[in-house]
């Protein structure tokens, strides 16, 4: 130090004002170093707590990962081993029937050309989604895949499915609506009925939006005496009126070449009445005991496509509720339900449905020089019903 430095600090030190400034120099500076270590400690607290989150999700992570791949052999360890029971009562169908259905798929649709997910657990996992109507992250937790697997997995095997409607689905020939008039015709007496018609409303919306509102979409399908769905028609999503979506059918267009005019379907007062489609009298104006034991017999034979209709609700537990992300996967959905439905009574059949003993009967024949119009035809029909012995009704 130097005698300038020396004088200056001397000075500075025996002036009373540079006392008292040195003074409030040193109180700030102290204040300003107490500051600091309060904002070390906070950091430091802070720190740590970070640390001890970051150390509770690593561990979560490791027993994430611990799971998954506990529940990764599920399907291989577990759901293979399942017997006709536990089959029954996770995928509302055999265990022989789920083979079937792969066997087809492979030998007829997928070429299955991965070995990362075998063809086998694709199909498991699409029916689990389809009877369990779970989420895509819970199964693939389950089935040890990512939940886009998942979604990717359940609309191949879907689209897969509903390409072969028109390989199950379809009208039946004229021997087998032979079969199908004779049979309602010994269960129900209600004379040359080949099938019934009838829509179904699935919700559709999203679960993940709150106040979500729900769009309604409707499936027209007509059946047989033994549930199979031989038409289908999947209207505009927001579209109610089963007359409109009939309307838009092409089975509304068709139905004249389908049928000869001496048969006919079945179908609610909601249906304008056809040659080839019979609906009841209209309860808005006075029905006579004839009319109103015909209306009878019509409800109950039609009562076949609301049984279709609850099975396949039944089994496929998320048709209850529609939630897809792209809306042209709705029917496509639907599609691949009704081809399953089929599937499953070409397989097992449904044993709740009481078989009758067939009447040898060869039908009613309906003059069409004589009865032309459709209203006739039903009065027609009407006043045969009413003729016959109808005690057993």
């Amino acid at each position: 130090m130097n005698r300038f430095d020396k004088e200056f600090i001397t000075e500075l030190f025996m002036d009373s004002d540079s006392v008292f400034t040195v003074n409030r120099l040193v109180l700030a500076v102290a204040n300003v170093i107490n500051d600091n270590n309060d904002n070390i400690t906070n950091f430091n607290e802070e720190l740590n707590e970070e640390f001890q989150v970051l150390k509770t999700i690593s561990t979560t992570d490791i027993n994430a990962t611990s799971v998954a791949k506990g529940v990764n052999s599920y399907y291989e360890n577990t759901i293979k081993k399942f017997d006709d029971y536990e089959y029954m009562n996770k995928f509302k169908m055999k265990k022989a029937t789920v083979q079937a259905l792969v066997h087809f798929l492979a030998e007829h649709v997928i070429c299955d050309g991965t070995v990362i997910v075998p063809l086998e657990k694709k199909v498991h996992i699409f029916l689990w989604l389809m009877t369990n109507d779970t989420s895509y992250q819970d199964t693939g937790l389950l089935f040890g895949l990512h939940k886009s697997s998942v979604s990717y997995i359940f609309q191949e095997i879907a689209s897969a499915l509903s390409d072969q409607r028109y390989n199950f689905i379809n009208w039946p020939t004229i021997e087998e609506q032979h079969i199908t008039r004779l049979k309602v015709y010994s269960r129900f007496k209600f004379p040359n009925c080949v099938g019934f018609l009838d829509a179904c409303r699935f919700k559709v919306g999203s679960r993940r939006k709150k106040n979500n509102v729900l769009d309604t979409v409707l499936m027209q399908a007509v059946c047989d005496e033994s549930l199979m769905f031989i038409d289908i028609h999947i209207g505009s999503v927001g579209k109610t009126k089963k007359s409109k979506v009939f309307r838009e059918s092409q089975l509304s267009q068709e139905l004249k070449n389908f049928i000869h005019f001496d048969n006919h379907i079945l179908g609610d007062s909601e249906y304008k009445l056809k040659k080839n489609l019979i609906t009841p009298f209209s309860s808005e104006e006075l029905l006579t005991s004839e009319e109103m034991k015909f209306n009878e017999v019509h409800w109950k034979a039609r009562s076949y496509i609301g049984h279709a209709f609850e099975l396949l609700k039944e089994r496929f537990r998320r048709l209850n509720h529609i939630d897809v992300c792209k809306p042209e996967f709705v029917a496509t959905l639907i599609y691949s339900a009704c081809v399953l439905h089929n599937f499953l009574l070409l397989h097992e059949g449904y044993p709740e449905m009481k078989e009758e003993a067939v009447v040898c009967d060869e039908g009613v024949t309906i003059d069409s020089n004589i009865i032309k119009t459709a209203i006739e035809k039903r009065q027609f029909l009407c006043n045969y019903i009413n003729y016959m012995n109808m005690d057993n009704i």
